[in-house]
């Protein structure tokens, strides 16, 4: 996931998820650079959901499988070369 702002552009790559207390913990991959951790809220999450209700966020996570392998082929491709 790419995380840009004004204060900062950098590759987020999540290691791991857990519940703490009444948030949830997102910690960065342990291959980051720069270690993160994003908490989100029981409030941020329902604000989350409702943003993720509509029809473009709904097709995109139907089209997932076929983006994944897409993805994993131009890979593979790019591999090779």
């Amino acid at each position: 996931m790419n995380v840009v702002s004004k204060l900062v552009k950098m590759d987020f790559k999540i290691g791991a998820m857990q519940r703490k207390d009444d948030q949830l913990l997102i910690t960065s991959h342990p291959s980051q650079p720069m270690k993160t951790n994003v908490y989100m809220s029981a409030e941020d999450a329902v604000e989350m959901v409702k943003c993720a209700l509509n029809w473009s966020v709904i097709s995109f996570v139907f089209a997932l499988p076929f983006l994944y392998v897409k993805a994993k082929k131009a890979n593979k491709n790019k591999a090779k070369k």
